[in-house]
């Protein structure tokens, strides 16, 4: 008698909390609904349906196996489909897609499916959790597009930490089309929550057993297999948004990840490396002499740090850097290739600092988080041989970007990050201003060892993405090209971050005032890690009227400025433009010091190939060229070499990559 009335009592306890999760979830799918219609009346009934289906779904009792099985075998036809649509058109209309993407795609939905269902043993855990790890991609994914206007690849796994520290920078929001996404993705989870089928226990093996074959089925096709089903799924590196509209959200990840596999070049051997080493000292023509002063260098990489007025015309009410643009007197400055666009800040930075290449690595990879393991070669080794003491610093904390390990094994001796600052903390925005980073190295560079020659390293991060009008709009925009700003429709994102570039371009001009009054030779590097992501309407009015190919007009995309000044007098031959792994070289070479082979390698390679990317190369007649064309030219399968050398092997050769060689 008293187990019924407790087991009444349940019952009666259960309803409420049935009702009451039934009515929120219909009471937020009717929100999102009002958010998510876009003027189509068959939408609007759809969303409607979903919603009052979820809601009853919900309220229903566990379902007998004669309507889960069947209701099972009509999802699986259904909905992995479904899903995989949902997660593609919001960012792209699926027009492109080669043929065989859309049957990995769908597969591969049914294999998470499958691998949850290893680990729960439950047909409803695994629509349901299936279903929401699929809803979690694809938020992932869309804002992926929004704030970078690229897609999820394996460097955002390992990037992880390091988006968590700026994800409040970012205003979030959903297009109708995504929020229509969510809806079918809620509806997808309730729904299969309520497929539950009854097993037997070897019914259980069996399909366990089956799942695992199919995983594992999936993963071979793809990954090991050249050409899956024997068809061709390209990578467009120089556009990797087009590579997810061929290839499809989901399977461009894996077809990054299969490509992120660096073989060691079959002519490598410690001899040869030697023989490229002898060759760079024999023919290395440096562009000034040694003049055995060793000035004080400042290397800063500002952070979104560009002049849009490379993509095309841009008329603003006032300038917006308008002291780097007068800044002439012992001066070198130009355009630089970078690797990245709107975000992964840490490849520039190894590009800069290693010499090393991302044009000979997979876009798949953040040599920070992947390649660098272990102590290996950097501008801060190559100093440190010179007798400079060297420091890192960076307004953030010490894990952004793994760079507490990175810098150790780069050979900095210091590491300044927001959890040693000494200077009173000055923010804008959300994050450190410029004006307060370069109060600290002020406050360093005084504080430092007078004995030695001092390299700084620093790393901004005022500029970072997400913006939002929180600072005042002194500078207007007046035409985009040919567009006037009225016909643009709104630019205060783009406003805003050319009155953050004008607040950086007055901080950087107290900094070159303060040098100018120091006695010791110092000189200043200073460049951007990579351009804003910026609207389409934006780029279409930017290059309207250029003969540039598509693939040259993406490649704007990845140039920002480099400047390098001195406060002494210099007789500089100017460098032009150049991708960022010269950039270390050029500087040592510009500071009258003794250079390694690899960077009179590194220089002599700038003479045949001044622009070396992934989305695009120049060589020394201004000719355009993809990377796959050169890829086995003895220069390049040269550097392929050395920059192997440097990254897989520990014991790497130093005397190539840190030791002074021969100047003449």
């Amino acid at each position: 008698m008293i187990e019924k009335v407790r087991e009444g009592v349940t019952v009666l306890g259960k309803k409420p909390l049935r009702l009451l999760v039934s009515a929120a979830l219909m009471i937020a799918m009717c929100i999102l609904t009002a958010f998510a219609w876009d003027g189509i009346p068959k939408r609007l009934l759809i969303c409607a349906g979903m919603t009052v289906l979820s809601g009853f779904l919900v309220l229903l009792p566990r379902l007998p196996n004669r309507i889960s099985v069947p209701l099972l075998a009509v999802y699986l036809c259904y909905v992995p489909t479904k899903v995989f649509q949902r997660m593609e058109l919001p960012v792209h209309d699926m027009t492109r897609l080669v043929d065989g993407a859309a049957l990995l795609g769908v597969t591969l939905v049914l294999c998470v499916y499958l691998l949850v269902f290893l680990f729960t043993q439950s047909s409803a855990a695994a629509l349901g959790v299936g279903n929401g790890i699929f809803l979690v991609l694809f938020l992932v994914e869309y804002y992926i597009w929004v704030f970078r206007g690229d897609f999820l690849t394996p460097n955002d796994l390992r990037a992880m930490g390091t988006a968590m520290s700026v994800m409040g920078s970012y205003r979030y929001h959903l297009s109708p089309e995504a929020l229509y996404s969510v809806l079918w993705f809620l509806f997808f989870i309730v729904l299969g929550s309520r497929v539950r089928v009854r097993m037997h226990k070897w019914v259980h093996v069996g399909a366990s057993l089956a799942a695992a074959l199919s995983i594992g089925g999936w993963y071979y096709i793809v990954m090991e297999t050249p050409e899956p089903f024997g068809k061709t799924f390209p990578i467009n590196y120089w556009d990797m948004a087009r590579t997810r509209e061929i290839d499809g959200t989901c399977l461009s990840f894996f077809l990054l990840a299969k490509d992120s596999k660096v073989e060691r070049p079959a002519a490598y051997s410690v001899e040869e490396l030697q023989r490229i080493a002898q060759e760079a000292e024999e023919g290395y023509l440096p562009s000034r002499k040694e003049t055995g002063q060793k000035p004080d260098i400042i290397m800063i990489m500002s952070e979104a740090w560009s002049d849009l007025r490379v993509l095309g015309e841009l008329g603003t009410t006032e300038a917006y850097m308008p002291f780097v643009d007068r800044l002439e007197e012992n001066t070198i400055r130009g355009n630089l290739y970078v690797p990245i666009l709107g975000g992964l800040t840490a490849n520039t930075e190894f590009e800069a600092l290693t010499g090393n290449s991302l044009s000979l690595l997979s876009p798949a990879v953040v040599p920070y988080q992947n390649q660098v393991q272990h102590d290996m070669p950097s501008l801060a080794r190559v100093l440190e041989n010179q007798g400079y003491e060297t420091m890192a610093m960076h307004p953030s904390g010490e894990n952004a970007w793994n760079r507490n390990q990175v810098y150790s094994h780069f050979g900095f001796d210091e590491f300044i990050h927001q959890g040693v600052w000494e200077v009173p903390y000055e923010h804008i925005r959300l994050f450190i201003s410029d004006e307060c980073n370069f109060k600290e190295i002020v406050h360093r560079y005084e504080n430092r060892n007078p004995e030695a020659p001092f390299f700084l390293f620093d790393v901004t991060i005022q500029n970072h993405g997400g913006y939002y009008k929180e600072i005042p709009l002194d500078i207007d925009i007046v035409n985009v090209g040919k567009t006037d700003a009225g016909e643009m429709g709104d630019v205060c994102e783009v406003q805003t971050y050319l009155n953050l570039l004008k607040t950086s371009d007055d901080a950087f001009g107290e900094l070159v005032a303060y040098f100018e009054k120091v006695e010791d030779p110092v000189i200043i590097c200073l460049f951007g890690d990579h351009q804003p992501i910026l609207g389409a309407r934006y780029y279409d009015a930017a290059f309207e009227g250029n003969e540039m190919s598509e693939q040259e007009r993406n490649l704007q995309k990845y140039i920002v400025p480099y400047v390098i000044w001195a406060n002494y007098d210099v007789d500089w031959e100017a460098y032009g433009d150049m991708s960022a792994n010269y950039l270390s070289a050029a500087l040592t070479e510009a500071a009258g010091l003794s250079l390694p082979p690899f960077y009179q390698y590194l220089m002599e390679l700038h003479e045949e190939y001044p622009v070396l990317t992934k989305r695009g190369c120049y060589d020394k007649d201004g000719n355009f060229i993809d990377m796959e064309e050169i890829w086995d030219s003895e220069w390049i399968y040269q550097y392929r070499m050395l920059q192997y050398d440097q990254l897989y092997v520990e014991e790497y050769q130093k005397g190539i990559f840190e030791e002074a060689g021969l100047m003449r």
